[in-house]
């Protein structure tokens, strides 16, 4: 069984601020679901600005309390690098958002249901993993957790080969073909952020099992 606790001193802030930042990277992608269920609402991208806005204090924060605060056994590059992929995840959702916003003609009628699914399903698991550095988790378990991104990921990989089918079939316009293709391998990618996510944390816990 694992724990942070056992290393970092009771009273630190990274449990607290690492969950923060997980909770916004869900936010954002929450933000985006809004976003694609109600094409013919005016956008904005104020909520996905104030989301990585957020995970930007919120990173830096880590930053800041990583030079103030001696950490015993584990490694700050560790603490780092799951910082910097939790950040990724609302940057690439606010990427996507304002691609979306710049397309929306086009992308007007497209259904972005499978895709908002994964997205969900991906930042809840990120979201649950993070919160088990706090609790403790043994290394099957989060193996098994760390697995269920794993497949999101690869049915994201399935899905985007679907749809690039269709898109190259010839009935489409180049220009629709061309922005339909970056919105949706702007969505593996957020996809792909979770995956990393969840990688850097097992890879934690593996590490200090």
């Amino acid at each position: 069984m694992f724990s942070l606790q056992k290393i970092l001193s009771k009273d630190d802030k990274f449990f607290e601020l690492l969950e923060s930042s997980a909770e916004e990277a869900r936010n954002s992608v929450q933000a985006l679901n809004r976003l694609v269920a109600a094409p013919d609402k005016v956008p904005s991208l104020e909520d996905f600005h104030r989301s990585k806005e957020a995970d930007k204090r919120i990173t830096e924060q880590i930053n800041e309390a990583l030079v103030r605060i001696f950490i015993t056994q584990l490694e700050r590059e560790d603490i780092e690098m799951l910082s910097t992929a939790l950040y990724k995840i609302p940057k690439t959702v606010e990427k996507f958002a304002e691609r979306f916003i710049i397309s929306s003609a086009l992308a007007k009628g497209t259904s972005f249901f499978e895709h908002t699914k994964m997205l969900e399903a991906a930042t809840h698991q990120v979201v649950e993993m993070v919160k088990k550095l706090r609790t403790g988790i043994s290394v099957e378990k989060i193996k098994e957790m760390n697995g269920v991104l794993q497949k999101v990921e690869g049915d994201a990989d399935k899905l985007i080969l679907d749809i690039l089918k269709d898109l190259y079939s010839g009935k489409h316009e180049p220009t629709k073909v061309l922005a339909m293709k970056d919105l949706y391998e702007l969505l593996e990618k957020v996809i792909d952020r979770c995956r990393d996510a969840g990688n850097v944390i097992t890879h934690i816990i593996l590490k200090h099992a």
